[in-house]
């Protein structure tokens, strides 16, 4: 398996963003998606299937909406009770060598954090970075959509349908690239 998939959105089925994104990249060849609410809607995440997932996998893409600052908080227990030592670093470094992406939305970004600049927005995402290089991983800068709810003209429905369209062309391009 190339990518790894792992996505956190709490109310998926309700989702204008990442919804679409699943279902658009549902068949796409050496993927596979964990929806971590879906797989452990009790919050208790399976170590083992999750660590073995990993291991097979080249690219782990990590695909959630930014809420307050950072991700959901059932991605969070993910990488507290997976990336634990002795398997993700110390003695073992499963992941080293692997590739980790995020792939982030920011629906309401601009009315949630105020302006958000690149250096702004890279500086929220940083943690993830560091824990990427702390495992030994390489970090594939992130693939960042942020839909401003509130378009001044035009129609605004399909401003954000045709945005929404080159950001899954740019999410599938990033799935079958060689930046392995």
């Amino acid at each position: 398996m190339k990518n790894l998939l792992i996505v956190s959105h709490p109310h998926l089925a309700m989702s204008h963003i990442h919804r679409p994104l699943l279902d658009e990249l549902a068949e796409l060849p050496d993927s596979r998606v964990h929806h971590l609410e879906s797989m452990y809607p009790d919050g208790e995440i399976d170590l083992l299937a999750e660590q073995e997932a990993c291991e097979h996998a080249q690219r782990l893409v990590w695909q959630f909406p930014l809420y307050w600052h950072s991700c959901p908080a059932l991605l969070k227990r993910w990488q507290d009770d997976v990336l634990c030592p002795g398997w993700a670093y110390g003695r073992r470094q499963q992941l080293a060598g692997k590739t980790l992406w995020l792939v982030v939305s920011m629906a309401t970004a601009s009315r949630q954090y105020g302006t958000l600049d690149a250096a702004a927005l890279a500086a929220i995402l940083r943690p993830f970075q560091l824990t990427a290089e702390g495992l030994g991983m390489r970090w594939q800068p992130p693939l960042i959509m942020d839909i401003q709810p509130d378009t001044p003209q035009g129609d605004q429905a399909g401003a954000q349908l045709a945005q929404l369209q080159g950001f899954i062309a740019r999410y599938r391009e990033g799935l079958t690239a060689a930046w392995l």
